[in-house]
């Protein structure tokens, strides 16, 4: 500012532009610049000046702004991601040419709807896997969700891993080995049988963190050829894909009107998969729809020879133990010992009772006539004191908790005997 003034003055007191231009060290047409301004503007033409374009010819029109905001608004209505990728691609989808996502960023910031998250983990610090293909590898997992006036539901999913469709997701009171077993089977029906599957470590999937041997859920699986994978504990990063599924898969149920029942969530997520498979697009996928990721390539399918290889091993396995077996018979014949008697068949039936609320005793047990007999049936320790409602239909013994609704019997009738073992829950206990 002091040199621009000292040159000005300079050439105003007469001392040629050029001469002055030299001795001030800047070019001759600086100086006929600098004096033109201070002729026209006085001392405010010295002043530096701002180099930003005076007009943008790639600027985003206000049209689009306020049609990103109101998108923005209206995916964060229906539950859905609104991140600036999730726009570009609805606006691709459109027909339109969108800015680009740090240019929607900016927008969205400037408008009030982006809250700052300085402590969240840079994805640049991520370490990525995905599947080659589709059906390569299946994820797997389940969440709560509450449901109105009553107890959580459990909802039980399976995600492809190379494409993110969204495979199969059912809602149950309840989550065991054999629930998850039954959505597998249902899932492979639809879908065709996966090379690989991967959960987490929860005794609802595996029995590797409580037992040396697999459970029947893992033994399906290898005899299948489906190769079981896991995540270490308290490591849910592995399972990353579905984890993030069930951050969207909350936001989009928070967004509904909340169920009141497992067959009313079990159509809300009907409604979730249409959406999430073919309405929304993947950043990961290149804005494509996990349906369309799904289909554009041809899928991978089990191994024969780890199916072959457990067959072989359950074959000895089994020989293993029928030696064992006649080993202990040819011993307890060495002691003089009866053998032991082999146990009847079961006899079924097709008898039908109604519905009778009771108690259940301190044994874990209720009684009930049932195909003209008294019958005495366990249904554990552990249900001690409750009210149950029972019944029994074409032959099949169904009790559930009076109040809560958790199935507690469902099993066949043996009209043989009058006391009925408890055996183990059937894939409809959820």
């Amino acid at each position: 500012m002091l040199r621009n003034r000292a040159l000005v003055t300079a050439i105003a007191g007469g001392e040629p532009v050029a001469s002055a231009a030299r001795r001030y060290g800047v070019s001759r047409q600086w100086a006929h610049t600098l004096f033109t301004r201070w002729r026209q503007e006085g001392e405010t033409g010295l002043l530096p000046r701002s180099r930003a374009a005076h007009t943008i010819r790639n600027k985003t029109s206000e049209d689009m702004a306020a049609r990103i905001v109101a998108m923005r608004d209206e995916l964060d209505g229906q539950g859905l991601d609104a991140g600036a990728e999730s726009i570009a691609a609805r606006l691709e989808r459109s027909g339109l040419e969108p800015p680009s996502n740090s240019t929607i960023h900016r927008i969205l910031v400037a408008s009030g709807r982006v809250v700052a998250e300085p402590r969240k983990r840079p994805k640049s610090s991520l370490h990525r896997f995905q599947a080659g293909m589709p059906n390569e590898l299946w994820q797997s997992d389940f969440t709560h969700w509450p449901l109105l006036a009553t107890l959580d539901a459990l909802i039980v999913s399976w995600l492809d891993d190379h494409s993110r469709k969204l495979l199969s997701a059912r809602s149950f009171r309840n989550v065991n080995n054999t629930v998850v077993e039954d959505t597998f089977h249902r899932t492979c029906a639809e879908h065709g049988v996966p090379a690989a599957a991967l959960s987490d470590n929860g005794t609802e999937y595996t029995s590797r963190l409580v037992s040396v041997d697999p459970n029947h859920f893992e033994r399906t699986l290898a005899s299948m050829g489906v190769r079981f994978m896991h995540g270490r504990p308290a490591h849910p990063q592995t399972q990353g894909k579905i984890e993030r599924y069930h951050r969207t898969l909350k936001k989009w149920l928070g967004k509904q009107p909340k169920a009141t029942s497992l067959d009313e969530l079990d159509a809300q997520l009907a409604e979730f998969m249409r959406v999430y498979n073919t309405e929304r697009p993947h950043r990961a996928l290149g804005r494509r729809t996990p349906d369309e990721a799904y289909a554009a390539k041809g899928k991978a399918g089990p191994d024969p020879e780890l199916a072959e290889r457990h067959r072989l091993a359950a074959m000895a396995e089994a020989e293993r133990r029928e030696r064992q077996e006649k080993e202990r018979e040819r011993e307890r014949a060495a002691r003089g010992a009866r053998p032991r008697k082999t146990r009847r068949p079961p006899v079924t039936c097709g008898a039908d009772e109604p519905e009778r609320t009771l108690s259940i005793d301190r044994r874990g047990c209720f009684t009930m006539t049932m195909a003209g007999a008294r019958r005495t049936v366990n249904t554990g320790k552990a249900n001690h004191g409750r009210k149950v409602t029972a019944k029994l239909e074409k032959g099949r013994i169904l009790a559930w908790d009076a109040q809560t609704g958790r199935m507690l019997v469902d099993q066949p009738l043996d009209a043989s005997r009058d006391y009925q073992p408890r055996q183990k829950a059937g894939p409809g206990d959820g």
